[in-house]
């Protein structure tokens, strides 16, 4: 078995697809770093100073209507509290326990009744982000070009390179796998190896999966090295706060979200190793097998045809936007979607059980064929 792992290294190696790919991968993860701002000051002026104009806005088309009286002084109070943040911005001072004053009379002002605007979830999301940076004497920032290792890791996966581009990748990296290449050498040495079938295509899942993380890990490392001396790896308890149903709000630190994105994606990479040395029976070419297992990945992504019934729980590929289910995309936006509202837990049961019956009826199937 370890001499076979060894051959199949080699071939990973020497296919000129797999330094392609690592290229691609280097480019797509490094771009998005210089598309960010170089401070988050002028992004946060812009956003208390419109809170602080609507709130003035309020107050003035309140001043003549004498019921209202309590309602205005709120609005006095929420003006107040969002020139507070205005002028700790302006001064570079530490503005977050401002900004938690300020959305917490938001949020009594909202909860009364007596304020409409934001949704209530997304103000406890911004007062629950804000209180973690206060108690951890963080500051509560977007995306800069300042960002830490861990922020850029968690950034690139959450918001630019989505599941789908991982599974498209490994499907690249695999699509030979299951055919013997190196001419007739490569043939004769697969054909007598003294290994059971099962041992066979494990070596080549332990192979594959591993080949795939060396690649997806060094795709990082140039970009991490550079903000590593720039400005630290940060913090792997950064909470994360969001909503997947715009009910519940989910919290998260980095390390729990990185660490459920790479064990269900690597349930995913499972599915589709096993679903192609299933259809590695049927279909011989490599062209039209990477066709088949790409093409079911953009079906399932943009048709209903998975959308209704049982198919739209059960099916896997209907979970391809983990970031959904995990911790969402965004406060509040394109987050109602079909299936948005399972659990992790929920999500790694199903694709669990898909990948034990994928295992069985591939390994069921290959027996009948003279070569892996």
């Amino acid at each position: 078995m370890k001499t076979q792992i060894i051959f199949e290294y080699k071939r990973m190696i020497r296919s000129k697809i797999i330094w392609l790919v690592l290229c691609g991968l280097v480019i797509l993860i490094t771009i998005p770093y210089f598309s960010l701002p170089g401070s988050d000051k002028g992004q946060l002026l812009s956003e208390y100073r419109l809170e602080k104009e609507t709130a003035q806005q309020g107050y003035d088309s309140l001043k003549n209507i004498p019921k209202a009286h309590k309602t205005m002084m709120t609005m006095a109070t929420i003006n107040q509290n969002a020139e507070d943040v205005v002028s700790a911005l302006e001064k570079n001072q530490s503005y977050e326990k401002k900004a938690l004053k300020y959305w917490e009379s938001v949020q009594s002002a909202t909860n009364s009744g007596q304020l409409q605007g934001d949704q209530p979830i997304t103000i406890q999301m911004k007062i629950d982000r804000l209180s973690w940076s206060i108690n951890h004497k963080e500051r509560a920032t977007i995306p800069t070009k300042n960002i830490p290792v861990v922020s850029y890791i968690v950034y690139v996966l959450w918001e630019n390179v989505t599941t789908i581009i991982w599974l498209v990748t490994f499907i690249l990296i695999i699509i030979n796998l299951y055919i013997p290449e190196n001419g007739d050498f490569g043939r004769r040495f697969i054909n007598r190896v003294p290994l059971a079938k099962w041992r066979k295509i494990l070596s080549k899942s332990i192979v594959a999966i591993t080949s795939y993380f060396v690649i997806a890990i060094t795709s990082f490392i140039p970009i991490s090295i550079f903000l590593m001396f720039k400005n630290g790896f940060g913090n792997l308890n950064q909470r994360l706060v969001s909503t997947v149903d715009g009910e519940n709000i989910i919290h998260q630190s980095s390390l729990a979200y990185i660490e459920q994105t790479i064990i269900l994606t690597t349930l995913l990479m499972i599915i589709i190793l096993f679903f192609q040395l299933i259809i590695v029976n049927f279909v011989k070419q490599s062209l039209q097998q990477l066709g088949i297992m790409i093409g079911l990945l953009i079906a399932s992504q943009n048709t209903r045809i998975f959308s209704k019934g049982l198919a739209s729980k059960y099916f896997p590929m209907n979970y391809l936007d983990l970031n959904r289910i995990l911790i969402g995309k965004s406060d509040i936006s394109t987050l109602f979607i079909n299936n948005g509202s399972v659990s992790a837990n929920q999500l790694t049961i199903l694709l669990l059980s898909w990948s034990l019956a994928l295992i069985v009826i591939a390994i069921a199937l290959s027996y009948k064929r003279k070569t892996l």
